[in-house]
């Protein structure tokens, strides 16, 4: 799967299961470096919460962020503690027998407008032109492509080629995945913006938010950026100035559910509307889902279609699409479980 940075043949996923003394248990995902993430988990935070109440949530993640001597502000530390306090809330869910939504405001939507995320960049605009045309075949109304591993120029005939084979009333994405300079990225807009985007994703390198602000005031495409970004601090310096339309914070990312349904009403409080990051396994598909379902100034579900081996086999119940829409699953806790013959079949013991 290639990418305006390059790209990946093999996904690894850090998921964690908290088990309760009375045998509760609740999943968790860390999105980010694998790797890293495991290995901060079993160095030091799994052995934090032992002996801990599950339901304290709050306490939990403050012990986890801002204990230490050193304040960890990005990075794999953040995403370590994300999958803690999402099984956390895993395990409240089940124990008082309601779906999390219910535990972060009772819910608002039962329906979630989604897209596809399963475009990848191709030699051949023609082959991905195609792969669009499978997914609105499949139900989607709006779809997204990876795009920019070459000039915006010579990626044009790409952008052409999708809008074309999905035709006008399709909602339509590009992500750049931070792969453009500030120039490219403005040049792309403008090369790319008589084909009616929805919005142009991670446009440049997340570090450079006065570049990202100087870049939305010049294209008319809508920003959207966030899944590189951590707590809520990282998201007010986004919202204060003025660098995105649609914010992503990635629940697995950002610090957990929590930190990212205070990142929506912050959001709110500027009118900006909130699209949640959701590109790994079912656990995080599931969060997306909850914290979607309870919060007004959410839109458009992230979902990856491209048969990633632990999506929605980890779900409990089947999620219903219909007509571009998921319905919004029941069942108490997040809704996930991994069983052992899952466990056996993908468990990576070292990588």
């Amino acid at each position: 799967m290639v990418i305006s940075r390059g790209g990946f043949q093999v996904r690894n996923h850090t998921l964690v299961k908290v088990t309760t003394d009375e045998g509760i248990t609740g999943l968790g995902e860390g999105i980010g470096n694998a790797k890293l993430v495991a290995a901060i988990l079993n160095a030091q935070m799994c052995n934090q919460v032992i002996g801990l109440d599950p339901f304290n949530i709050e306490f939990i993640r403050s012990k986890l962020i801002d204990s230490e001597v050193y304040f960890e502000r990005k990075g794999s530390a953040i995403c370590a503690a994300s999958a803690i306090e999402m099984a956390c809330w895993d395990i409240k869910g089940k124990k008082l027998g309601v779906p999390v939504y219910q535990l972060l405001g009772g819910r608002y939507q039962d329906r979630l407008k989604a897209y596809a995320s399963d475009i990848y960049w191709e030699e051949d605009p023609i082959k991905m032109a195609k792969n669009a045309e499978r997914i609105v075949d499949a139900g989607f109304k709006v779809v997204k492509a990876h795009i920019g591993y070459k000039s915006p120029a010579e990626d044009l005939i790409r952008v052409k080629r999708i809008r074309e084979a999905i035709g006008e009333n399709i909602g339509l994405m590009i992500d750049l995945n931070g792969g453009y300079s500030a120039f490219d990225a403005c040049h792309a807009a403008r090369l790319w913006e008589t084909y009616n985007l929805t919005w142009l994703e991670e446009p440049i390198n997340p570090n450079h938010l006065d570049a990202l602000k100087d870049l939305r005031s010049k294209i008319s495409i809508p920003i959207a950026a966030g899944e590189n970004e951590f707590r809520i601090f990282g998201f007010k310096d986004l919202f204060e100035n003025k660098a995105v339309d649609i914010a992503m914070p990635d629940i697995g990312r950002v610090g957990g559910l929590q930190e990212t349904k205070n990142i929506c009403v912050l959001a709110d409080a500027y009118g900006i509307q909130v699209s949640p990051h959701n590109f790994s396994s079912g656990v995080l598909l599931a969060a997306t889902l909850h914290l979607m379902a309870s919060t007004p100034n959410t839109t458009l579900l992230e979902v990856d279609t491209s048969k990633n081996a632990v999506y929605q086999e980890l779900l409990v119940e089947p999620l219903e699409f219909n007509d571009g829409y998921f319905t919004v699953p029941e069942g108490p806790g997040l809704g996930v479980e991994i069983s052992p013959e899952i466990l056996k079949k993908y468990q990576v013991t070292s990588f």
